[in-house]
Protein backbone atom coordinates (compact mmCIF):
# COMPACT_ATOMS: atom_id res chain seq x y z
CA UNK A 1 0.00 0.00 0.00
CA UNK A 2 2.63 2.38 1.07
CA UNK A 3 4.33 1.53 -2.24
CA UNK A 4 1.21 1.81 -4.29
CA UNK A 5 0.96 5.79 -2.43
CA UNK A 6 4.32 6.41 -3.12
CA UNK A 7 4.01 5.78 -7.04
CA UNK A 8 1.42 7.83 -7.32
CA UNK A 9 3.26 11.27 -6.04
CA UNK A 10 5.72 13.63 -7.82
CA UNK A 11 9.32 13.14 -6.19
CA UNK A 12 8.83 17.25 -5.58
CA UNK A 13 5.96 16.82 -3.33
CA UNK A 14 5.14 15.71 0.22
CA UNK A 15 2.29 13.49 0.76
CA UNK A 16 0.48 16.85 2.51
CA UNK A 17 0.87 19.13 -0.19
CA UNK A 18 -0.27 16.07 -2.62
CA UNK A 19 -3.66 15.67 -0.44
CA UNK A 20 -4.17 19.78 0.15
CA UNK A 21 -4.24 20.51 -3.73
CA UNK A 22 -6.58 18.03 -4.29
CA UNK A 23 -8.78 19.54 -1.74
CA UNK A 24 -8.20 22.97 -2.75
CA UNK A 25 -9.06 21.74 -6.32
CA UNK A 26 -12.63 21.73 -5.37
CA UNK A 27 -13.31 24.70 -3.64
CA UNK A 28 -11.24 26.71 -6.68
CA UNK A 29 -13.27 25.07 -9.19
CA UNK A 30 -16.57 26.03 -7.34
CA UNK A 31 -15.34 29.62 -7.12
CA UNK A 32 -14.70 29.64 -10.90
CA UNK A 33 -18.20 27.90 -11.64
CA UNK A 34 -20.58 30.47 -9.38
CA UNK A 35 -18.38 33.63 -10.51
CA UNK A 36 -16.27 32.80 -13.87
CA UNK A 37 -13.04 33.98 -12.42
CA UNK A 38 -11.27 33.73 -8.88
CA UNK A 39 -10.42 29.93 -8.38
CA UNK A 40 -7.53 30.06 -11.01
CA UNK A 41 -6.17 32.81 -9.66
CA UNK A 42 -6.28 31.35 -6.01
CA UNK A 43 -5.27 27.90 -7.40
CA UNK A 44 -1.90 29.40 -9.05
CA UNK A 45 -0.79 31.45 -6.00
CA UNK A 46 -1.30 28.34 -3.73
CA UNK A 47 0.69 26.19 -6.15
CA UNK A 48 3.33 28.77 -7.16
CA UNK A 49 4.46 28.05 -3.09
CA UNK A 50 4.58 23.95 -3.46
CA UNK A 51 5.33 23.19 -6.94
CA UNK A 52 8.90 23.61 -8.43
CA UNK A 53 8.69 26.79 -10.31
CA UNK A 54 9.28 25.55 -14.05
CA UNK A 55 6.09 23.08 -13.24
CA UNK A 56 3.70 26.12 -11.84
CA UNK A 57 2.21 27.52 -15.23
CA UNK A 58 2.36 24.07 -16.93
CA UNK A 59 0.63 21.91 -14.18
CA UNK A 60 -1.60 24.84 -13.52
CA UNK A 61 -2.47 24.84 -17.36
CA UNK A 62 -3.57 21.15 -17.74
CA UNK A 63 -5.41 21.42 -15.00
CA UNK A 64 -7.78 24.82 -15.45
CA UNK A 65 -8.17 23.14 -18.96
CA UNK A 66 -9.90 19.84 -17.24
CA UNK A 67 -11.63 22.27 -14.94
CA UNK A 68 -13.12 24.55 -17.63
CA UNK A 69 -13.69 21.26 -19.92
CA UNK A 70 -16.44 20.12 -17.20
CA UNK A 71 -17.67 23.88 -16.50
CA UNK A 72 -18.75 23.97 -21.12
CA UNK A 73 -20.01 20.42 -20.72
CA UNK A 74 -22.61 21.65 -17.68
CA UNK A 75 -23.23 25.10 -19.29
CA UNK A 76 -22.97 23.95 -23.17
CA UNK A 77 -26.74 25.39 -24.32
CA UNK A 78 -25.20 29.17 -22.98
CA UNK A 79 -22.12 29.33 -25.00
CA UNK A 80 -22.17 32.27 -27.45
CA UNK A 81 -19.99 30.31 -29.96
CA UNK A 82 -19.64 32.97 -32.61
CA UNK A 83 -17.30 35.04 -30.90
CA UNK A 84 -16.06 32.08 -28.64
CA UNK A 85 -14.27 30.87 -32.00
CA UNK A 86 -12.77 34.26 -32.78
CA UNK A 87 -11.71 33.95 -29.70
CA UNK A 88 -10.25 30.04 -30.16
CA UNK A 89 -8.42 31.46 -33.30
CA UNK A 90 -6.39 33.42 -31.60
CA UNK A 91 -5.96 31.94 -28.93
CA UNK A 92 -3.58 29.54 -31.28
CA UNK A 93 -1.74 32.71 -32.49
CA UNK A 94 -1.06 34.05 -28.90
CA UNK A 95 0.33 30.96 -27.36
CA UNK A 96 2.62 29.56 -30.66
CA UNK A 97 3.87 33.35 -30.39
CA UNK A 98 4.47 33.08 -26.53
CA UNK A 99 5.85 30.10 -26.71
CA UNK A 100 8.74 30.93 -29.07
CA UNK A 101 10.21 34.49 -27.73
CA UNK A 102 10.97 35.81 -24.33
CA UNK A 103 9.03 38.52 -22.73
CA UNK A 104 11.09 41.64 -22.36
CA UNK A 105 8.85 43.52 -19.85
CA UNK A 106 9.78 41.88 -16.72
CA UNK A 107 6.62 39.66 -15.32
CA UNK A 108 6.29 42.10 -12.25
CA UNK A 109 5.71 44.73 -15.05
CA UNK A 110 2.91 42.72 -16.62
CA UNK A 111 0.92 42.09 -13.63
CA UNK A 112 0.92 45.63 -12.88
CA UNK A 113 -0.29 46.46 -16.36
CA UNK A 114 -2.86 43.87 -15.73
CA UNK A 115 -3.83 44.67 -12.62
CA UNK A 116 -4.43 49.09 -13.98
CA UNK A 117 -6.42 47.54 -17.22
CA UNK A 118 -8.32 45.12 -15.48
CA UNK A 119 -9.49 47.82 -13.31
CA UNK A 120 -10.38 50.06 -16.00
CA UNK A 121 -12.12 47.90 -18.38
CA UNK A 122 -14.30 46.58 -14.51
CA UNK A 123 -15.23 50.47 -13.29
CA UNK A 124 -15.31 52.58 -16.23
CA UNK A 125 -18.78 53.86 -17.16
CA UNK A 126 -18.73 53.48 -20.87
CA UNK A 127 -20.28 50.10 -21.83
CA UNK A 128 -18.92 48.32 -24.96
CA UNK A 129 -21.96 47.44 -26.77
CA UNK A 130 -20.61 44.63 -29.23
CA UNK A 131 -17.48 42.87 -29.43
CA UNK A 132 -16.71 41.97 -33.05
CA UNK A 133 -15.14 39.01 -34.42
CA UNK A 134 -11.95 40.78 -34.74
CA UNK A 135 -11.90 42.05 -31.33
CA UNK A 136 -12.46 38.48 -29.95
CA UNK A 137 -9.46 37.00 -32.39
CA UNK A 138 -7.71 39.65 -30.89
CA UNK A 139 -8.48 39.56 -27.28
CA UNK A 140 -7.53 35.81 -27.46
CA UNK A 141 -4.62 36.70 -29.55
CA UNK A 142 -2.71 39.25 -26.56
CA UNK A 143 -4.76 37.11 -23.26
CA UNK A 144 -3.22 33.54 -24.87
CA UNK A 145 0.09 35.14 -25.65
CA UNK A 146 0.06 36.72 -21.62
CA UNK A 147 -1.16 33.54 -20.14
CA UNK A 148 2.73 31.79 -21.08
CA UNK A 149 4.03 34.42 -18.37
CA UNK A 150 1.49 35.32 -15.94
CA UNK A 151 -1.46 32.83 -16.32
CA UNK A 152 -4.02 34.94 -15.24
CA UNK A 153 -5.84 36.38 -18.00
CA UNK A 154 -9.12 35.18 -16.97
CA UNK A 155 -9.88 37.75 -14.71
CA UNK A 156 -9.00 40.18 -18.17
CA UNK A 157 -11.33 38.32 -20.46
CA UNK A 158 -14.17 38.69 -17.69
CA UNK A 159 -13.59 42.36 -17.40
CA UNK A 160 -14.61 42.86 -21.04
CA UNK A 161 -17.40 40.54 -21.41
CA UNK A 162 -18.89 41.56 -18.45
CA UNK A 163 -20.27 44.13 -20.16
CA UNK A 164 -21.20 42.73 -23.21
CA UNK A 165 -23.35 39.32 -21.76
CA UNK A 166 -25.64 39.90 -19.73
CA UNK A 167 -26.94 36.66 -18.52
CA UNK A 168 -24.89 35.13 -16.06
CA UNK A 169 -25.38 31.34 -17.30
CA UNK A 170 -24.24 32.62 -20.77
CA UNK A 171 -21.40 34.76 -19.38
CA UNK A 172 -20.14 31.83 -17.51
CA UNK A 173 -20.86 29.08 -20.09
CA UNK A 174 -18.64 31.44 -22.41
CA UNK A 175 -16.00 32.09 -20.08
CA UNK A 176 -15.50 28.13 -19.72
CA UNK A 177 -15.53 27.43 -23.41
CA UNK A 178 -12.80 30.64 -24.08
CA UNK A 179 -10.70 29.35 -21.48
CA UNK A 180 -10.67 25.71 -22.02
CA UNK A 181 -9.38 26.56 -25.72
CA UNK A 182 -6.79 28.98 -24.41
CA UNK A 183 -5.39 26.78 -21.88
CA UNK A 184 -5.69 23.48 -24.17
CA UNK A 185 -3.48 25.65 -27.04
CA UNK A 186 -0.67 27.01 -23.61
CA UNK A 187 -0.64 23.22 -22.50
CA UNK A 188 0.13 21.71 -26.33
CA UNK A 189 2.93 24.42 -26.81
CA UNK A 190 4.16 23.31 -23.10
CA UNK A 191 4.00 19.56 -24.67
CA UNK A 192 6.25 20.86 -28.00
CA UNK A 193 8.52 22.60 -25.83
CA UNK A 194 9.44 19.35 -24.08
CA UNK A 195 7.53 19.53 -20.63
CA UNK A 196 6.93 16.60 -19.29
CA UNK A 197 3.22 16.16 -18.12
CA UNK A 198 3.57 12.76 -17.40
CA UNK A 199 5.81 13.34 -14.44
CA UNK A 200 2.83 15.28 -12.69
CA UNK A 201 0.03 12.42 -14.09
CA UNK A 202 -1.27 11.12 -11.00
CA UNK A 203 -1.78 14.83 -9.33
CA UNK A 204 -3.07 16.39 -12.72
CA UNK A 205 -6.34 13.67 -12.37
CA UNK A 206 -6.98 13.44 -9.24
CA UNK A 207 -7.40 17.49 -9.20
CA UNK A 208 -9.42 17.20 -12.56
CA UNK A 209 -11.66 14.65 -10.67
CA UNK A 210 -12.25 16.97 -7.81
CA UNK A 211 -12.47 19.90 -9.69
CA UNK A 212 -15.27 18.61 -11.14
CA UNK A 213 -17.04 18.27 -8.25
CA UNK A 214 -16.45 21.74 -7.08
CA UNK A 215 -17.89 22.58 -10.93
CA UNK A 216 -21.27 20.97 -9.81
CA UNK A 217 -21.63 22.72 -6.46
CA UNK A 218 -20.33 26.04 -7.86
CA UNK A 219 -22.66 25.85 -10.56
CA UNK A 220 -25.62 25.42 -7.96
CA UNK A 221 -24.82 28.55 -6.39
CA UNK A 222 -24.80 30.38 -9.73
CA UNK A 223 -27.87 28.80 -10.49
CA UNK A 224 -29.46 30.44 -7.22
CA UNK A 225 -28.36 34.35 -7.52
CA UNK A 226 -30.00 37.03 -9.82
CA UNK A 227 -28.01 38.23 -12.75
CA UNK A 228 -28.07 41.59 -10.56
CA UNK A 229 -27.15 40.06 -7.14
CA UNK A 230 -24.27 38.23 -9.78
CA UNK A 231 -23.28 40.95 -11.30
CA UNK A 232 -22.56 42.82 -7.96
CA UNK A 233 -20.89 40.04 -6.60
CA UNK A 234 -18.38 39.79 -9.97
CA UNK A 235 -17.50 43.33 -9.96
CA UNK A 236 -16.43 43.00 -6.52
CA UNK A 237 -14.07 39.86 -7.32
CA UNK A 238 -12.69 41.83 -10.18
CA UNK A 239 -11.96 44.75 -7.97
CA UNK A 240 -10.00 42.69 -5.35
CA UNK A 241 -8.50 40.45 -8.02
CA UNK A 242 -6.64 43.17 -10.03
CA UNK A 243 -5.61 44.95 -6.81
CA UNK A 244 -3.79 41.79 -5.58
CA UNK A 245 -2.40 42.05 -9.28
CA UNK A 246 -0.99 45.80 -8.70
CA UNK A 247 0.20 44.43 -4.85
CA UNK A 248 2.15 41.94 -5.88
CA UNK A 249 3.57 43.06 -9.38
CA UNK A 250 4.22 47.11 -7.41
CA UNK A 251 5.59 44.67 -4.31
CA UNK A 252 7.83 42.60 -6.81
CA UNK A 253 9.83 45.71 -8.26
CA UNK A 254 10.33 47.64 -4.78
CA UNK A 255 11.70 44.40 -3.47
CA UNK A 256 13.80 43.54 -6.64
Amino acid sequence: MVDLWQSLLPEALSSFDFILLIIVSIFTSAITAAFGVGGGATLLALMANILPANAVIPVHGVVQLGSNTGRLLTMRKFIHWRITLWFIGGCAVGSLIGGQIAVSIPKNWLQVILGSFILVMCWEPFKIKAIRDRSSFLLGSVTSFLAMFVGVTGIFVISTLKHIIEDRRELIGTMAAMMMFQHLSKCVVFFVLGFSFSDWGWLIVLMIASGFIGTLLGRNLLNRMSNQGFGTAIKILITVLALRLLYTGITSTING
